[in-house]
């Protein structure tokens, strides 16, 4: 079961908990619960309760650099150094970010062989970073190469080197794997300085001919393209089409100027009528056959006029097909456009002609498109008999396999088209995942959880704890530093392996970073290990709101679970925030409607008051779809406005699997599945039961 977790992540402020960090061995009652106190304070299951003993224990044998064992006289000496350093550290790194390097200066050597020490010197180097510097910086990086920090020191080097002019060490500093684009141009244009001319302007050339805007850091170099003449026709028609395509209109009308052939100057004014009014594309000679892109305005044309007049859409394009030559990518996204059209158009059959007739063609998304519209319209005779003429990669695909099973069931009354849908579900249920438990259902089966440990080492953790990069980040949890620590987990494992990230999930799951080690295992494309993909995290904070708005358990853990992976300082790329990834605006509508005290969108960041609001607008949802999970499910992701539009196209007439199948959003159809499905993970943790729907549910019509 693949996780949908595109999370952009912000530093938290100083209020944000980071529970759990791996440095609480300092607190001697932490871990000094039995498994009945942890029962007691936190309402868990006996296997719940076990489990997190285990965990807890675990976490026990990191309070050191690794796992070597160490007599308990060793053990005090090393804790009590290592609790100097670490205040000493802060110190030293609130007196440099003052501007202050005395404290450094008198306690350097004390702190050397402390993990974060590179961080202090990083402070005190880039404290007024100038070029007499050079040396130091140079010593730094050779030391520091694979870290974040050299990453971060060798950007602001560079920075400057350009700034100084300084275009012989700018080149010999700058490296690919830095991923800047203003970086690549700076380097370019110090290339041309140092008398590199060709490899500098063939640089500029590629990173000019795209179809988007380049950053004002490029315009010296681009400049110096434009100068040197390189910008020739083709070039820039190159980049014009680009343009036109990402809707860059500006963008193409500054291009036009590079047009010096009165040839490219009017088809540039084709293409961009073509685009303005896409019926044009039916005057068949207003586009140069032997034009290098015409085939691409031809099908950047066809597929906008497919939108509105699919017919005719499809009439132009057979005729282009004849006189033009076209490529197969430009084919297959044209086949895309006029299925969907003819489709939505009402010309259901003529589409599914033509999709079987240019199948060739035919990406995996357009075909799962075009069976997910036979789920719509409940033409279950048509999947029943397309799906055995299906490539084996979408044959073998759980949801494929279930839908065929139910569309022979639905519509099919011959015994062996029983029997061989019956046989589709049994060997789907045995496996943990929605279409599994789907299939669990249909049959009265138990749910299957495929639950394996791996056979990850305490040995290969304790190998990884005592890297450096892993120090660093251990301390900089200690401090609660989530953002540096999650740059360095990032920068480290730039080159992992997917054995060494399996081990990494293990680690993180030891330090109690859940996020982490759930990314970490899905790097490591293992999928069994159900405890350390599945944590209870943060179990003591929801039971409470969740018994007080009778909320299932095992659902709210779920919801966490799909919205942060539990990252308490998760920040969406719209801007939802926390654990159950709230929007400002949606937080403060519900603390208004519920007279919560919210003072500020940074509280969303706090734990509790992030799992009070969330769990408040789960349940005003439930009781708005008269507490129907799918739809309130839907809703949480999507906004209630969309449900109610989804549901009046259905107009009460699909199944829940059908409704949620159909959902138009990919990310909200996969966050309905995910969300029931993890609910029934988290129901088997906690041993309660959690079917993956009610009754009611089942039975409605949506």
């Amino acid at each position: 079961m693949q996780d949908a977790l595109l999370l952009s992540l912000r530093k938290p402020s100083s209020t944000t908990t980071f529970r759990c960090n791996p440095a609480s061995h300092n607190n001697p009652g932490m871990f000094s619960a039995s498994t009945r106190e942890l029962k007691r304070k936190t309402r868990l299951s006996p296997r719940a309760a076990l489990r997190l003993v285990a965990v807890l224990s675990a976490a026990l044998l990191f309070t050191g650099i690794g796992l070597t064992p160490v007599s308990a006289e060793e053990s005090n000496v090393v804790d009590t150094r290592l609790e100097q350093q670490r205040r000493l550290y802060v110190e030293v790194r609130d007196s440099l970010a003052r501007g202050s390097t005395r404290l450094y200066q008198r306690h350097r050597d004390t702190l050397v062989d402390y993990p974060l020490f590179p961080y202090l010197e990083y402070a005190a180097l880039t404290h007024r970073l100038t070029l007499d510097k050079r040396d130091a910086v140079a010593d730094f990086l050779e030391r520091n190469e694979a870290s974040w920090l050299g990453h971060r020191l060798r950007t602001q080097w560079l920075e400057l080197l350009y700034r100084k002019r300084e275009w012989r060490q700018y080149v010999d500093y700058y490296r690919p794997r830095l991923n800047s684009v203003e970086l690549a141009c700076h380097f370019h244009f110090a290339q041309y300085q140092t008398g590199e001319k060709q490899p500098a302007l063939e640089g500029g050339l590629a990173l000019w001919t795209v179809g988007k805007s380049q950053p004002k850091a490029c315009d010296p170099l681009f400049h110096l393209l434009i100068s040197e003449q390189q910008i020739s026709n083709e070039i820039a028609w190159q980049r014009y089409t680009l343009a036109v395509q990402n809707h860059k209109f500006s963008l193409a009308r500054y291009i036009e100027k590079f047009f010096t052939n009165e040839h490219y100057q009017r088809e540039a004014k084709h293409y961009a009528a073509v685009d303005r009014n896409p019926e044009r594309v039916g005057e068949y000679d207003l586009l140069d056959p032997a034009l290098p892109q015409t085939a691409l305005i031809i099908g950047h044309g066809i597929r906008h006029l497919a939108r509105s007049d699919a017919t005719q859409a499809l009439k132009h394009w057979s005729r282009y097909l004849q006189s033009h030559q076209i490529g197969d990518t430009t084919k297959r996204e044209v086949l895309t456009a006029l299925v969907k059209g003819l489709n939505q158009q009402g010309y259901d059959a003529v589409a599914f002609a033509y999709l079987r007739d240019n199948y060739a063609f035919a990406d995996i998304q357009l075909l799962e498109w075009q069976l997910r519209f036979f789920i719509s319209q409940r033409d279950w005779q048509a999947i029943a008999s397309w799906y055995p003429t299906l490539a084996e990669n979408v044959q073998q695909q759980a949801k494929w396999r279930y839908w065929y099973a139910r569309a022979l069931l639905l519509h099919s009354g011959n015994l062996q088209d029983i029997e061989r849908a019956k046989t589709l579900l049994l060997e789907l249920s045995q496996h943990r995942n929605y279409y599994g438990f789907l299939a669990a259902d249909w049959l009265g089966k138990p749910y299957a959880m495929q639950h394996h440990t791996g056979d990850v080492s305490d040995a290969e953790i304790s190998a990884l704890a005592q890297q450096p990069a892993m120090q660093r980040v251990r301390e900089l949890l200690y401090h609660q530093k989530t953002y540096q620590a999650r740059r360095e987990w990032y920068h480290t494992g730039r080159d992992f392996y997917a054995r060494q990230w399996q081990i990494a999930a293990h680690l993180a799951a030891q330090w109690q970073w859940h996020q982490q080690a759930i990314l970490s295992m899905i790097r490591a494309d293992t999928w069994d290990n159900i405890d350390i993909r599945f944590p209870l995290a943060f179990q003591a904070e929801f039971a409470p709101f969740a018994e007080q708005r009778h909320l299932p358990l095992p659902l709210i853990l779920a919801i966490a679970r799909q919205e942060s992976a539990f990252a308490a300082d998760a920040r969406s790329h719209a801007g939802a925030r926390g654990l159950m990834q709230l929007m400002p605006a949606t937080a403060k509508s519900v603390a208004d409607k519920h007279k919560v005290t919210l003072n500020g969108v940074e509280e969303l960041y706090q734990p509790q008051t992030n799992i009070n609001l969330g769990t408040l607008y789960y349940r005003d949802l439930l009781d708005q779809y008269e507490g129907n999970r799918f739809l309130a499910s839907a809703a949480y992701n999507a906004g209630p406005h969309r449900v109610k539009r989804w549901r009046k196209q259905s107009d009460s007439t699909l199944t829940f699997d059908a409704w949620i199948e159909v959902i138009p959003f990919n990310e909200t159809r996969q966050y309905v599945q995910n969300v029931m499905a993890f609910a029934v993970i988290y129901g088997h943790h906690l041993e309660l039961t959690q079917a993956l729907h009610t009754s009611n549910e089942r039975s409605t019509l949506y």
